[in-house]
């Protein structure tokens, strides 16, 4: 794969050598610290995911919003909007407007990092 996101260290050393030389790995800096070797093999993204959420939108369980944004902005793969249309689709139309802030803040710092 040329692509992967992790917000556990246990996670990112069980997955992170199905990556492909060169690709892309975002990391919540604050739980996952990548080796130098790491650094060298792969473009390591560092974006506070978790913080962004508990932080910015007030609420820590729209980290997986936040997390979707990130990597939907870095690999170009759908349409914004529709993928926004479906996440809202399939959550309690109460969190909708939190959900939509998550989205935008995880889309902006993917983007400042690029």
């Amino acid at each position: 794969i040329d692509f992967m996101l992790s917000v556990a260290q246990k996670s990112y050393n069980l997955f992170k050598d199905g990556v492909s030389d060169g690709g892309t790995i975002v990391i919540e800096p604050n739980l996952v610290h990548p080796s130098a070797e790491d650094r060298k093999k792969w473009n390591i993204i560092e974006i506070p995911i978790i913080t962004i959420a508990k932080e910015e939108v007030g609420n820590v369980i729209t980290q997986s919003v936040v997390a979707l944004a990130i990597a939907n902005t870095v690999m170009k793969a759908l349409d914004k909007n529709h993928l926004i249309d479906v996440m809202l689709s399939k959550v309690p139309a109460k969190v909708h407007d939190v959900n939509k802030v998550a989205y935008e803040l995880g889309e902006k710092y993917a983007k400042e990092v690029m």
